[in-house]
């Protein structure tokens, strides 16, 4: 039987303003207003806190846009920043900070209730605090050359759009990094170089450095300028296409300084924690929880370029380090190379899928830092290896709360206590949660 085309009728969303107040925040700082009848969506809006009685208009099928706050909770505060309303980074900046760290711990607690952590209470301990602005090291800038106006646009998307808000300044930058950017962009600002422009990124550690993503060749005329820029400005450019990154440099180094002063030299690209002096104190901490001493083997798993293995190596007799990127293993290998260390040895393995045979014998002590998928792969390792070969001590840092709560409760399973756990202020004015969490083992 012949089958014929029926277009389907398109149904005009309809948006509404509505009033409501709002029950709760939900895991990314959003707030929540319960629909008042079975009919109506519960709905999730930026901008808003727990009790405030707002308007709102309704966008999408559980979504809504702020308009007007009519009663305003006491932990609001006016947004700091003059890009809050476009820019889609700091959200959480109309909070007041201790509101915005009470949230971050309720948050980790509920999760860990929700993934059954045995551990009632929870083992709080005081949050490492953090300026709430200037304490970025490092941003990325997107960019977008408009051909018609011949016009280079610089800045950070718009919430949950592709659009780029062009900013001048970030108030949670370290001012050197706009500055950078400011100067540098009279020689950005041309088709023959904005138009071969990916993003932007700018870090400011030991000295200021500044990295083009590139689509395309830049032609040799321009490169000539940017050394002289480079030159001029004391500011070292970095290039980087689909298969290589290179300084224009020759004599460019980068690196961050280590607890004990050791030097962790990096490439732009790799893994560097944004938030230069919290990250200072999250290590000493994870010394203190940890406790090596020089009787005892470390893994140091989701090592990056050494930022806790370093610290380690100098308090205990051997770490080994597993990092699932070759090049910050190599690099965490000459970077204890380079500060005299010989108790490190750097693999490289696959952290889903690692096996007991790559990790050699026992240790003593187990770190983990993983990106927001979590642990899971070395959770699994865990669980398959005998009593007698799992770590006394497990310290854990989280950026993803969910999938830490999820593999804490594995870990607990495993036959471990959780000891401690504390909140790590690395990101004031946004949602996103630092954690770090000790457990001991005890079967």
């Amino acid at each position: 039987m012949a089958q014929f085309f029926k277009p389907k009728k398109h149904t005009k969303t309809v948006t509404k303003v509505l009033t409501a107040t709002v029950a709760a925040l939900d895991h990314q700082a959003r707030a929540v207003v319960r629909g008042q009848t079975r009919q109506q969506q519960t709905r999730f809006i930026s901008g808003a806190l727990p009790d405030e009685v707002i308007q709102f208009k309704t966008d999408g099928k559980n979504g809504g846009l702020l308009q007007r706050v009519m009663n305003a909770s006491p932990e609001r505060r006016p947004p700091p920043c003059q890009y809050y309303q476009q820019c889609g980074g700091c959200d959480f900046q109309h909070a007041d900070e201790a509101y915005q760290l009470r949230h971050k711990q309720t948050v980790v607690t509920q999760l860990f209730n929700k993934f059954g952590v045995s551990a009632d209470p929870l083992p709080w301990q005081p949050a490492l605090l953090s300026e709430p602005n200037r304490y970025r090291r490092r941003v990325r800038l997107a960019t977008r050359w408009l051909g018609k106006e011949q016009r280079l646009i610089v800045g950070f998307r718009a919430a949950q759009s592709h659009q780029i808000v062009p900013i001048a300044d970030c108030l949670v930058a370290d001012q050197v990094l706009l500055q950078v950017v400011n100067t540098l962009y009279p020689l950005l600002n041309v088709a023959a170089v904005a138009s071969q422009l990916g993003h932007i990124e700018v870090i400011n550690v030991n000295k200021p450095l500044v990295l083009l993503r590139l689509t395309g060749r830049l032609e040799d005329t321009v490169i000539a300028q940017l050394r002289d820029w480079q030159t001029t400005h004391k500011v070292d450019v970095w290039l980087q296409n689909d298969t290589e990154t290179w300084s224009l440099n020759p004599a460019a180094t980068a690196f961050d300084t280590s607890i004990d002063g050791d030097k962790l030299y990096f490439q732009p690209g790799d893994f560097l924690q944004v938030n230069g002096s919290v990250n200072q104190r999250m290590v000493e901490q994870a010394m203190n929880w940890l406790q090596p001493t020089k009787t005892q083997r470390v893994i140091d798993f989701f090592a990056g370029i050494g930022n806790f293995s370093l610290p380690l190596a100098r308090r205990c007799k051997a770490v080994v380090t597993v990092e699932g990127v070759a090049r910050m293993a190599q690099q965490t290998h000459e970077n204890a190379q380079l500060n005299g260390l010989d108790n490190v040895t750097a693999l490289t393995a696959d952290l889903n899928q690692i096996t007991v045979a790559e990790l050699g014998e026992a240790a003593d002590l187990w770190c983990l830092d993983p990106a927001r998928p979590g642990a899971e792969g070395v959770v699994r390792l865990l669980q398959k290896l005998a009593p007698q070969q799992r770590p006394q001590k497990i310290l854990y840092v989280s950026c993803a709360a969910d999938t830490l709560a999820r593999d804490v409760a594995a870990i607990e399973q495993a036959g471990y206590r959780l000891t401690r756990i504390g909140t790590v202020d690395m990101f004031p004015q946004t949602h996103h949660i630092e954690t770090m969490v000790c457990l001991e083992r005890v079967a």
